[in-house]
């Protein structure tokens, strides 16, 4: 994230549920989201970086190469997304019912 608006790359990744789960947040939370190339310089030198997967969620990162982001925390906005992310999940959001008793 820099200049709050939240980044992915437009190459290189997987465009997934999770991905789309993500922007589809950024919307809900009026969080700027752009899908563009993202140069590793611009990484490097983000305010806030997080990683998005299916099973792990929203993960935010507190360094990148050796570098600190936020005092060693995750950042505001990155908790926000996880938070929201893990409180919706638990609600059942994207979630496919299996029927164990069958």
């Amino acid at each position: 994230m820099t200049d709050g608006v939240v980044v992915t790359s437009d190459r290189g990744v997987l465009e997934g549920i999770t991905r789309l789960s993500v922007q589809e947040l950024c919307a809900e939370l009026a969080i700027p989201f752009a899908i563009r190339a993202l140069p590793g310089a611009e990484l490097r030198e983000a305010d806030e970086v997080f990683l998005a997967t299916t099973a792990g969620g929203i993960m935010p990162a507190s360094r990148l190469d050796g570098r600190i982001l936020g005092n060693d925390r995750p950042g505001p906005v990155s908790l926000r997304l996880r938070d929201t992310f893990w409180a919706k999940r638990a609600a059942g959001w994207h979630a496919t019912p299996i029927d164990y008793d069958v």
